[in-house]
């Protein structure tokens, strides 16, 4: 039973007249009239009475209330599919992104300047720092300096990305108000011997590198792990008399309103500042990552 053919017998039902009918559904009156008797022939019974001005029969009125609401059925069904093929063509087409640096910063400036579709990619600090790209999962990073990392740049060489410098994440030192090192300025020779805060939520090895490469690798710094699940944490861990260095606006997020820690900014009286990578998937791969790249090349200050 063809659907269009349901849908012409109750447009003219409702109609009541061929003409009518058949101007609305931009159909000659003749074709109108050979589809209905096909249909007819189909369902083995009578749908209008011809001698009497082609009024419904009592089985075509029956008829008509059933596929009315089965035609009803028909187009929230339709409507519903086409609804969730275009919100999944939507979705595959958007850019995805993962940022792990400056993501405050980044998403506003995304937000206010990208000119295409994109969404946000969750992170796991638990997960390889490439995860997401292993597993199809995204299509752009901002990421550390991969330059600092050989088996980093030996993952995204072997994922097929490409990546390229992209400014600095400007980073901070928090520690107690009775830390020593409170006192004063901060500069590398004071910092030497100092013992550095690590977290389980942060990926440690990671930014145990990154933290040396910043200071210098001469100031024997030791490293203190803090046991910690939930990157939350920080609001409440006791520092004790280990100093935490990390991006300046998550320290200023946890640390900057906690009574009794200090955080500084400077060492040696300049600032602090941790290179970055932009990382992302060839081209053609997906061609609207480009403009997404530009964006941020763009706006890289």
């Amino acid at each position: 039973m063809k659907l269009e053919y349901l849908k012409e017998f109750v447009v003219l039902a409702r109609s009541g007249n061929f003409h009518e009918a058949a101007d609305d559904l931009y159909l000659a009156r003749p074709t109108l009239s050979n589809h209905m008797r096909a249909l007819e022939r189909e369902v083995g019974f009578k749908l209008f009475d011809r001698s009497a001005g082609n009024k419904l029969t009592k089985a075509g009125s029956t008829f008509f209330d059933g596929m009315e609401q089965v035609l009803e059925v028909v187009d929230s069904g339709l409507e519903k599919g086409r609804a969730i093929a275009e919100s999944q063509a939507s979705e595959d087409s958007a850019v995805r992104i993962s940022l792990r640096t400056s993501v405050f910063e980044l998403r506003a400036m995304l937000d206010k300047h990208c000119p295409c579709r994109y969404t946000y990619v969750d992170y796991d600090n638990k997960k390889p720092i490439l995860h997401s790209f292993a597993q199809g999962l995204a299509d752009v990073m901002v990421v550390y300096d991969l330059d600092a990392f050989p088996s980093l740049r030996a993952q995204a060489s072997g994922l097929g990305l490409h990546y390229e410098p992209y400014g600095c994440e400007p980073c901070a030192i928090a520690m107690k108000e009775s830390n020593p090192l409170a006192r004063g300025p901060l500069t590398r020779e004071r910092l030497r011997g100092a013992e550095v805060a690590q977290l389980d939520a942060i990926e440690s090895e990671c930014w145990k590198r990154i933290i040396v490469n910043m200071l210098g690798d001469d100031l024997d710094l030791r490293f203190r792990l803090f046991p910690m699940d939930n990157l939350l944490n920080i609001r409440i861990v006791d520092l004790e008399d280990t100093v935490f260095v990390s991006m300046e606006a998550m320290l200023i997020q946890y640390f900057a309103q906690r009574e009794g820690y200090v955080i500084r900014d400077l060492v040696d009286d300049a600032p602090l500042l941790m290179p970055r990578s932009l990382v992302y998937r060839p081209l053609s791969e997906k061609p609207g990552i480009a403009p997404v790249l530009d964006t941020f090349r763009e706006h890289r200050a």
